[in-house]
């Protein structure tokens, strides 16, 4: 489970950032690596590492639509308070939670 203060919003810009990072080191492989067969290695790994990061920032969009996030197997709380108003249900016990969307399974 992954930390209270991270939530999805915060995650989204995280993993933006590290696409940039990640571009970033692309452009030096091309650069500077000499060795053309180091040079793709390197090239179609960090792209496959972006493309997995482009992929989970797109699931999380969705996922205060279906009360269920998750990156990379680690659970993702939405905050109560960032959920839709239509989504937000005050439990038997007093506790908040969070209803599926009717579409979310769509």
């Amino acid at each position: 489970m992954l930390p209270d203060w991270l939530d999805p919003e915060l995650l989204q810009w995280i993993i933006l950032v590290v696409l940039v990072v990640l571009l970033y080191m692309m452009y030096v492989v091309m650069r500077f690596v000499q060795r053309t067969v180091l040079k793709l290695v390197l090239f179609a790994l960090l792209a496959g590492i972006g493309a997995s990061l482009w992929f989970q920032r797109a699931d999380l969009a969705d996922c205060a639509r279906s009360c269920e996030c998750r990156l990379y197997g680690q659970t993702v709380e939405v905050p109560w308070e960032q959920l839709p108003d239509d989504l937000r249900i005050r439990l038997a016990d007093g506790d908040v939670g969070c209803r599926v969307a009717p579409d979310a399974d769509a």
